[in-house]
């Protein structure tokens, strides 16, 4: 930015390679300050700051860094005067005030050639650095002309920074616009200077203080304060004042910048710890998960180990046996009982015929010929099943007119197994929609029926969708001691979307 000087804890590039501990101050001139008035006690650090600011200045164009930090801004300054220290000359009859005058007129004469142009195209960036100008000589002259001059600077549009101890130069930043105070501290209780700088507040001399430090006579201190006017002890005293509460409210923006940055840092500390604690929980549970399904799969080898026991046994074959005389007794009794007419041979069936499935007493409208099919599509009411063709019955024309198909729900029915039913109405598992977890717990419970009941194949829906559903369960189905193969369902199955499961 043009002009802004924002240097942030910024010390004395000397004072650095010759001490340990050098105090650091934050100098701040943005583009609404021309002129910033320093004041303060002398030995306070009025000089040392003046002379920062003419270093980093040349710094700056030399492509130096800059001991201060690093967001700290540092403007650009083609030509920087500085008018510092007594040039007093016997040798050309110069005095203090005559010199100093001398290089004030020499600043302003150059300044107006380049007001007037000179052939130049773009206007110089002037930094002018003045230790209390327009001393020695009567103060409140002196304290006119000084007022006067940093005036026609800033006219000028030079950036200046001036110290003084003249009274009418602190007050001009409440009277003019682009002035700014700024003062170094002294420690009234210590009698000593800090070398804090202060933006904003204008300081005191505190004359009779350092003096007093110096060693001066007691006695000759208080006839001085005596002859001190009412009004400038009420404005050493308020600026004293300021400066102490100036002080206060730093420290405390310090202490609360200070907790803050802890309670940022505490803050991070304790999401960390909670993120860590969440981790350590999902992993413990990941961990539970593991074992339970460990113990699991243990336990369903030794179930699957006792079926292969029992199924050795002749109990299980004479159950078998009973099992299909029950079936051929069903079947007797449902062609006794079924109304008189002529039923239609599977092979004549078509498309739209009614036909009954045997073993649910249920009535429907055939999707599909039968020729060449092991399984068919079956309407039933608003519902449609997959029924194996052995188990069909076509109905006679006038008999189908007269039969009243049974309620079903909008999705297939689900049966336990051992019912006497057709494989595909009995053994199918729909996990479509749920969860892996959810839809592999549904799976392994019906893996536990379908093989205490001796069913020879589950059929699982599990759709399409993403895949990961599908992959999860055939995943676990190819390690499962329950189960013999898979494969996917074909087409009249539901394709891709199905898997069939032989058991054990």
């Amino acid at each position: 930015h043009e002009g802004r000087v924002t240097l942030l804890q910024a010390r004395h590039p000397l004072l650095v390679l010759s001490k340990g501990e050098v105090v650091a101050n934050d100098i701040l001139l943005d583009e609404s300050i021309q002129v910033l008035v320093i004041s303060g006690p002398n030995t306070g650090g009025k000089t040392v700051t003046l002379k920062i600011v003419g270093l980093f200045a040349l710094m700056v164009r030399a492509g130096l860094h800059l001991p201060c930090d690093a967001e700290s801004e540092m403007a650009f300054f083609s030509d920087v005067y500085a008018d510092i220290g007594d040039a007093q000359d016997l040798a050309r009859d110069l005095s203090s005030f005559s010199a100093h005058m001398t290089q004030m007129i020499q600043l302003l004469d150059e300044a107006d050639r380049q007001r007037r142009g000179d052939g130049e195209s773009e206007p110089r960036q002037w930094l002018v650095l003045l230790d209390e100008p327009v001393t020695s000589t009567d103060p409140t002259e002196g304290a006119a002309l000084a007022e006067a001059l940093l005036c026609r600077l800033a006219t000028l549009g030079m950036k200046v920074v001036a110290t003084t101890h003249y009274g009418s130069l602190k007050t001009l930043a409440h009277t003019m616009s682009g002035f700014a105070n700024a003062s170094v501290e002294f420690d009234v209780a210590t009698l000593s200077p800090t070398y804090r700088l202060f933006m904003g507040v204008p300081g005191g001399s505190s004359a009779l203080e350092i003096a007093g430090r110096l060693g001066m006579d007691r006695v000759l201190l208080d006839e001085a304060r005596l002859k001190l006017h009412k009004d400038e002890r009420a404005m050493e005293t308020m600026l004293h004042d300021l400066q102490t509460t100036q002080r206060q409210l730093s420290d405390d923006l310090a202490r609360a910048v200070e907790a803050r940055r802890e309670a940022e840092q505490a803050e991070q500390r304790a999401k960390a710890q909670l993120a860590h604690l969440e981790e350590t929980e999902k992993e413990a549970q990941r961990g539970l998960k593991r074992k339970l399904s460990e113990q699991f799969s243990r336990a369903r080898a030794e179930v699957q180990a006792t079926v292969d026991t029992v199924k050795g046994e002749q109990k299980l074959i004479k159950a078998k046996a009973a099992k299909q005389r029950l079936f051929e007794l069903e079947a007797q009794t449902r062609a006794e009982l079924a109304p008189a007419g002529t039923p239609i041979p599977l092979e004549q069936l078509g498309v739209g015929d009614q036909v009954e499935i045997s073993g649910l007493g249920m009535t429907g409208t055939l999707l599909e010929t039968t020729q060449g099919k092991k399984r068919v599509r079956v309407k039933v009411g608003a519902g449609e099943l997959l029924a194996t063709v052995a188990n069909l019955v076509g109905l006679a024309r006038g008999q189908a007119a007269q039969s009243k198909p049974a309620s079903v729900p909008s999705t297939p029915r689900r049966f336990q197994p051992g019912g006497g039913l057709g494989l595909d109405e009995q053994t199918v598992v729909d996990v479509r929609g749920r969860a892996a977890d959810e839809a592999l717990d549904q799976v392994v419970a019906a893996l536990d029926r379908a093989t205490m009941a001796a069913v020879p194949f589950l059929r699982i829906i599990h759709g399409h969708g993403t895949g990961k559903l599908k992959a999860s369960l055939r995943d676990y189905l190819k390690d499962s001691p329950y189960v013999a193969g898979t494969r996917p369902g074909d087409r009249a199955e539901g394709g891709d979307g199905v898997t069939i499961v032989t058991l054990r």
